[in-house]
């Protein structure tokens, strides 16, 4: 019985190391998600930091995890989906999460715009204001109209095609 005991300890203390932990899996992949930030040119000028990676649901060998991200000053969560393959794990983030970086540039560019068309028009404003436009009276000589003189056309001249030249051709 002492064996047997034994031995289910053994495999107890294998089988524990061998499998990794949800803590233990959410870790490894907030590790590998900012180390995709910070070595893939697409996202390094963002600057974004992995504050944290929590996995909410579990179905067979995929997961569902939450990530919450720091860009400029503020947390925004983003969905990981991870999928244990060839003994490891692959993670994915869809495209649309990074949406609240568009959105937050839109915004500034926004505010850019508004900034320099008060300055635009604080400019105009501080322009002299210009005097009544000059009206200018012209006097047109007007003639009448000299009626254009019809020629005849004689019969003994061919006829000008007009259109397709090849359909007078025989």
């Amino acid at each position: 019985m002492k064996k047997i005991m034994m031995l289910w300890m053994i495999a107890c203390l294998a089988g524990c190391s061998y499998f990794v932990s949800i803590d233990e899996l959410a870790r490894n992949i907030q590790e590998q998600i900012q180390q995709e930030f910070n070595a893939n040119p697409d996202y390094q000028h963002y600057r974004l930091t992995v504050l944290n990676v929590k996995i909410v649901h579990r179905q067979g060998n995929e997961f569902e995890a939450v990530s919450q991200l720091n860009y400029q000053g503020h947390e925004y969560p983003v969905n990981v989906k991870i999928i244990k393959v060839n003994g490891g794990y692959s993670w994915s983030i869809e495209d649309d999460a990074f949406a609240f970086i568009d959105e937050i540039e839109i915004e500034k560019y926004r505010q850019q715009l508004d900034r320099e068309l008060e300055q635009l028009s604080a400019s105009l404003d501080d322009l002299e204001s210009v005097e009544e436009p000059v009206r200018v009276e012209l006097s047109l000589n007007i003639r009448p109209a000299i009626e254009p003189v019809v020629q005849a056309a004689s019969y003994d001249e061919e006829p000008i095609p007009v259109g397709n030249i090849t359909a007078y051709t025989h």
